[in-house]
């Protein structure tokens, strides 16, 4: 199984980061990520600690550029991500403010650096959390634009979505040939909003991931779209966040009215009921919307 190393950082994403490896579609291959900067690093020898201080220069770096063979632009991608394996490290920190919390209130900065062993979080002496380890970044290259990877988009990116996760299936548009894949920004653990700007608890390690090429895409999906277990899916990112609720539940709705032939009012009326919708990160330049449904509710559509 081809291994993607982490010694290729990018921290923006765009047409012109040059590709660093090739896959076949079905081919399985695993991405070792790379932790944000942050307080792990006074951990190091002093020598070590001004590399790594140079070298993580930006945020959420990728771990290459991963061309997949016969995607063409404007096809489909599905990128079926498979087990986690989270290295022993993770921190979370909070600069005293960003987009989610009022400047009124004063919270100061704070920084916790924890221990990650047999899928269990060291918060403290007292708490020990499980650990749910996802991927904050998965993202193809946008046609023309470059964006630094606090960026999401159409494009994916840094989604900071929960459902990105082992089981999950990520579907994205390709605007280039080869899709140009960024994989990055691994989380062990992240509450809804991402309240701190750093993570959840942000984290290195490995994760498996199997490329599929699917076909153009449909004329509707304008979004990353997503598929697990239980549910289907869409993730946006704009602002203000009810403007990334409204493209969510747009998405979705022209999702159930296409592929699974549901009329428009009658799936508008059922959303109505069993649509699952939240605000996943409240932080980075544009905020990220889940709107989700459990595919029990689709059975025989």
């Amino acid at each position: 199984m081809q291994r993607i190393p982490k010694d290729v950082l990018y921290f923006e994403t765009g047409p012109d980061n040059p590709v660093t490896h090739w896959v076949k579609p079905g081919e399985a291959f695993e991405v070792q990520t790379q932790i944000n900067r942050g307080p792990w690093i006074e951990t190091l020898p002093a020598s070590e600690q001004a590399i790594w201080r140079e070298k993580l220069y930006g945020g959420n770096p990728s771990s290459g550029c991963v061309y997949v063979e016969g995607v063409k632009a404007g096809d489909l991608l599905k990128v079926e991500i498979g087990p986690i394996e989270l290295d022993p490290v993770a921190y979370t920190r909070f600069g005293g403010h960003n987009g989610a919390m009022p400047g009124w209130l004063e919270v100061g900065a704070h920084e916790k650096l924890v221990e990650v062993k047999d899928g269990k979080i060291r918060w403290s002496d007292s708490l020990t959390l499980d650990a749910k380890p996802m991927l904050g970044f998965v993202g193809v290259s946008p046609e023309r634009e470059r964006f630094h990877n606090g960026w999401g988009g159409t494009w994916g990116g840094n989604l900071d979505a929960q459902e990105v996760t082992s089981g999950c299936t990520l579907m994205l548009k390709a605007n280039l040939d080869g899709a140009h894949l960024h994989v990055g920004d691994m989380h062990a653990l992240q509450g809804d909003g991402e309240i701190c700007g750093a993570g959840g608890l942000e984290a290195s390690g490995r994760v498996r991931l199997v490329c599929r090429a699917a076909g153009p895409a449909p004329a509707s999906l304008r979004w990353p779209r997503f598929e697990d277990a239980t549910h289907i899916g869409v993730i946006t990112n704009t602002r203000p966040a009810e403007d990334a609720f409204r493209a969510a539940l747009v998405e979705l709705l022209q999702w159930l009215e296409a592929d699974y032939k549901l009329p428009r009012g009658e799936a508008y009326m059922l959303l109505g009921q069993v649509l699952e919708a939240r605000v996943t990160q409240f932080v980075n330049p544009t905020f990220t919307y889940v709107a989700k449904v459990a595919k029990r509710y689709l059975a025989g559509k």
